[in-house]
């Protein structure tokens, strides 16, 4: 069921925010003053299993505008984080935002439920 989920639920998910992201680039690359404000935040990745870490770190890469940078381990009763570079990283609280509906999304796919 997990499969079919990340198949038929994240995958065509994943694509529109590929798709979302490219196109966000491509205008702001044909402007003629970039838009682009980098910034680098951190991501609570909670309870996320080893394998959630792993799918959630590559959507995120290889969403154009945004890089893993690493992932820290668990610290104590401080849970894992990733350290993301987004290119419009204007606004931190949206950038996280983002990141954390992603995180979300997947985790609805991997165990059920609603994002």
């Amino acid at each position: 069921m997990t499969l079919l989920r990340l198949t038929f639920i994240y995958g065509p998910w994943l694509v529109w925010q590929l798709l979302l992201s490219t196109l966000r680039l491509a205008v702001d690359v044909c402007r003629p003053v970039s838009t682009q404000r980098p910034r680098i935040v951190k991501l609570s990745l909670g309870d996320l299993t080893d394998l959630e870490v792993s799918l959630l770190t590559s959507s995120i890469t290889i969403t154009p505008g945004t890089l893993v940078l690493g992932v820290s381990p668990q610290d104590g009763d401080e849970p894992r984080a990733a350290f993301v570079q987004a290119l419009f990283g204007d606004d931190e609280a949206e950038v996280i935002g983002e990141l954390e509906g992603m995180r979300d999304m997947l985790r609805s796919s991997t165990r059920g439920g609603r994002p």
